[in-house]
């Protein structure tokens, strides 16, 4: 399964059940996978794809979207993502918004699907406008490298700044050495040196390709001052947003 897809998966299972196609609260249809959410969650698959099938069949976004899960991940079925393309295509159409970013992953990655970088950037274009900060990251990468769009490194800095405002770790990588080559002003170099020692102390695998060493060496001490002050600011920030949704609970 994709990396993306491991990461997003625990939220899936939790949210599922509750979350409308275009995101807002459930009116009707997300209970209707209740049962099955529930066994996915026990790793009971069998029962999950007894309850989604004929969902599918009629038309249900919800269990479109995570029957097209099971065959992506090969979960209870033989894996098979050209099946999951079709499944979230069919979801993300009625604008379920998890499918449009995972159809758009397939059609990036070209799993199950022709690739197609065009394509998959319209797709992800709702979900970042939306806030989900894997189609923020992806279509950031895509504006900074121009893959399917026309390169643009104010948009590219834009959406991986949204992504790396949600801790998204792989947008704060890529947020760092864009700022870091653009350097057209002097908060751009603090802004690297921002969110390459936050990518770095938060993912390891970022670490080991952070640019932080190379932004300290441009970085005054009075720039670095400043941005450790704004590291501060963040980690605060995060933090409080933790103990906050941890309260709604």
């Amino acid at each position: 399964m994709r990396v993306v897809a491991g990461i997003l998966v625990l939220f899936l299972l939790l949210s599922a059940a509750s979350i409308s196609p275009t995101g807002a609260p459930a009116a009707s249809t997300a209970p209707a996978t209740n049962k099955a959410v529930e066994a996915m969650k026990k790793g009971d698959f069998k029962t999950a794809l007894g309850e989604l099938r004929p969902l599918a069949a009629k038309g249900d976004p919800n269990a479109q979207f995570l029957l097209g899960m099971l065959y992506d991940a090969g979960n209870g079925v033989v894996q098979e993502q050209s099946l999951a393309a079709s499944l979230y295509r069919s979801a993300a159409e009625q604008n379920h918004l998890l499918a449009q970013l995972f159809l758009g992953i397939l059609l990036y990655s070209g799993q199950g699907v022709k690739q197609d970088y065009k394509e998959a950037a319209r797709w992800f274009q709702t979900p970042a406008d939306s806030g989900n900060d894997q189609a923020q990251f992806y279509l950031g990468a895509m504006y900074a490298t121009g893959t399917g769009v026309k390169k643009d490194d104010s948009k590219g800095i834009h959406w991986l700044t949204q992504a790396a405002a949600q801790r998204n770790t792989r947008a704060m990588g890529m947020l760092a050495t864009a700022l870091f080559s653009r350097a057209r002003d002097d908060q751009d170099l603090v802004d690297a040196y921002v969110w390459s020692h936050l990518a770095a102390e938060f993912d390891p695998v970022q670490a080991l390709t952070s640019a932080r060493k190379l932004t300290e060496q441009y970085c005054s001490d009075e720039q670095r001052k400043r941005g450790e002050r704004a590291i501060s600011d963040w980690k605060r920030k995060w933090s409080n947003e933790a103990k906050g949704g941890a309260s709604d609970r």
